[in-house]
């Protein structure tokens, strides 16, 4: 580097010392310290004027269109690809030339949290400052070389847009891409004859011209969200997720350099693209961020699909409300046969691994015939009506608050009556089965040690009962994304239309193959989702059992379950003292099961839409005014609707 560009590379790091807040957030404190050095420049021109040759030689660096072009925007390598880059970069980070606007700017900006502030900061005060070193209206196109980086930089966009339009998986989910002019390939059509004739030192693209692109960025942006809507119904690949973000902030990126050559205004927009390649320079290479954002992505698509069948979980109406007490009452028969049948497993003494293993079938099993036969099972509601509550409030308006509180309303007396349909059912069958068990065999259903042992197991604070069931809330909330992601992957690849036409099938009949075909399509998500989370439950013990680790879980139905089966075994004589807080405890158990699961499944779901606790919080205040006012409407069905009658026939 040379001294004179090594000079001005210390101006500008002084510069932005004397900027610098003590601290990231104290962002009136970094606001007063640019109005006083704008001030302190006005005052003193030579300093001024060498700042902004300092400025003026930084940005006429040649050779900086992939800066433009690149930074901040996720590469076409795909997910794993970069993610190994940015490992890579952590352990061995690449050499510092100074010669690329990116590595100027984290020397300037040489603290890792500067974005924060510099992006707090209001545009306008920023403004004052390169008025007063003398920038004016030149914005970043007054040198011959800047401009050049930022045509050639709006041509390499718009031509990557262009091509990631034609990959063929965004194709096959918006046919109407192929079928239509496609928008993609029409903006890089109107950008490039213009781009080129002012590369070339034609006419500047005026205003009109760039509007036009404009447009037909706005139709890209509708293109990407109607992909994005349809993968509700349709399905989505995380690597077509991630080609849609990619594109997005393609789109996002041509609109800020196609800003930038606009002829008014250019300052504001130039400090815009400033502060969005400052963020993106200080976090290219961090890899949490990078996970978290992905994941987003991904759970964006399983929530979606979680969303759709979660709808089916909501009583909206006070049919449907009856209607969930029935198939939960139903749900309770099977949970106490298969409580019973955990017992006798648990009594034959098997080594860890295997009796892991019963437990895990005797559990999964039993959850998909639960499913299969149109019942209920409380606590897998939430991870479903979560992603429902949250797609909701993504489409949703301020001023519609009040029909979300009324979603949230079904929602919650919905998962109440459904625990209690559980629950009705499975303790009195639990005792009908001990008491069938000792009259039919003539030795109890369970010993007195493990039927006390079970009584034992749910007291709210003698046992880990409450810990547990926040462990089973967890599997609860795994097993709503396994469901989402399976869904999501049957829909993403037309299982209905392959089963179908499948050749071994249709010899059986083509009626039978549709049938089959429209079965998986709508249960593969729910019957792997049962099915892992049956094995969540039963492998759990034997991690226990392995690692000697405090891991176990208490599940509400079961607990009850194992409540009527002690109590059938031993007698109100024996039970009497323990009796009351194993309630309280099963009453905790159910409370913590939902909480977890719900909570997980709803933070997941609002982070996947981007959705900030501002959204939650406006809703949980209309909700607990709601509450105050009408407790009972959060637990009994809702009121009959008024049909009016009809007028007669003229």
């Amino acid at each position: 580097m040379s001294k004179q560009r090594l000079d001005s590379l210390r101006e500008l790091q002084a510069l932005a010392d004397h900027l610098r807040p003590n601290h990231p957030e104290a962002i009136a404190d970094a606001a007063r310290y640019i109005r006083a050095e704008a001030a302190r420049l006005r005052a003193n021109r030579a300093e001024a004027a060498r700042l902004a040759h300092a400025l003026d030689s930084s940005l006429a660096l040649p050779r900086q269109t992939a800066f433009y072009a690149e930074t901040g925007v996720r590469s076409a390598l795909g997910f794993w690809l970069e993610l190994n880059q940015r490992l890579s970069h952590r352990i061995l980070p690449p050499a510092d030339t100074n010669e690329e606007l990116g590595q100027l700017l984290e020397t300037i900006f040489h603290d890792p949290d500067d974005h924060l502030w510099v992006n707090a900061v209001d545009d306008e005060v920023w403004a004052e400052l390169f008025l007063a070193i003398g920038l004016g209206q030149r914005g970043p196109g007054g040198n011959a070389n800047t401009l050049g980086n930022l045509l050639d930089a709006a041509r390499v966009v718009s031509y990557r847009l262009a091509g990631a339009a034609l990959d063929q998986e965004l194709l096959h989910a918006d046919p109407a891409l192929e079928e239509h002019e496609s928008p993609f390939l029409a903006q890089n059509a109107q950008a490039i004859p213009m781009l080129d004739r002012a590369r070339e030192g034609g006419a500047y693209p005026s205003l009109d011209e760039i509007r036009d692109v404009e447009v037909l960025l706005d139709q890209c942006a509708k293109a990407v969200d109607r992909v994005r809507r349809r993968a509700r119904e349709n399905g989505i690949s995380i690597r077509l997720t991630y080609q849609l973000a990619r594109m997005r902030q393609l789109i996002g990126r041509l609109r800020e350099l196609l800003d930038l050559l606009a002829p008014d205004d250019r300052l504001l927009r130039a400090i815009r693209l400033m502060k969005t390649l400052l963020t993106a320079v200080q976090t290219r290479h961090r890899v949490l961020p990078f996970i978290g954002e992905n994941i987003a992505l991904l759970a964006r698509n399983v929530t979606d699909c979680a969303s759709r069948h979660g709808e089916h979980y909501i009583a909206a109406d006070r049919q449907a409300w009856w209607g969930m007490l029935r198939s939960a009452a139903g749900g309770g028969v099977i949970i106490a046969i298969m409580a019973l049948l955990k017992i006798r497993i648990s009594l034959l003494h098997l080594p860890p691994l295997t009796e892991a293993i019963a437990f895990s079938l005797n559990y999964g099993l039993g959850f998909v015939l639960i499913h299969m036969l149109g019942l209920t099972v409380a606590t897998k509601q939430p991870a479903m009506t979560a992603a429902s509550i949250a797609a909701t409030v993504e489409e949703a308006h301020p001023r519609e608050l009040d029909r979300l509180c009324a979603l949230v309303q079904s929602v919650t007396r919905t998962q109440f009556i459904a625990v209690i349909g559980n629950v009705l059912l499975a303790v009195p069958i639990a005792c009908l089965l001990a008491f069938l068990w000792y009259y039919l065999t003539g030795v109890p259903l369970a010993p007195s040690e493990k039927a006390m042992h079970l009584l034992a197991d749910v007291h709210p604070w003698q046992s880990g009962a409450l810990l547990y069931a926040a462990v089973a809330g967890l599997g609860l909330f795994l097993s709503g994304l396994v469901s989402g992601f399976f869904d999501n992957k049957a829909r993403y690849h037309s299982l209905a239309l392959r089963i179908r036409h499948a050749p071994l099938l249709r010899r059986l009949s083509a009626t039978r193959a549709t049938r089959i075909g429209h079965y998986v399509d709508e249960h593969l998500g729910a019957i792997l989702g049962n099915l892992f989370f049956g094995f969540y439950l039963g492998m759990t013990g034997a991690l226990s059992v392995l690692t000697g680790l405090p891991v176990d879980i208490r599940h509400v139905a079961f607990s009850s379950a194992n409540l009527g089966t002690a109590l059938t075994t031993q007698g109100w004589a024996a039970t009497h003292t323990l009796l009351p807080w194993a309630i309280a405890g099963v009453i905790g158990v159910a409370l913590v099961n939902l909480l977890v699961s719900f909570s997980l499944a709803l933070y997941v779901a609002m982070k996947s839409r981007q959705l900030g606790a501002e959204h939650m919080l406006s809703l949980g205040q209309i909700v607990l005014r709601r509450f105050l006012r009408h407790p009972l409407s959060f637990v009994l069905p809702p009121p009959p609707a008024k049909v009016e009658a009809l007028p007669p026939p003229a």
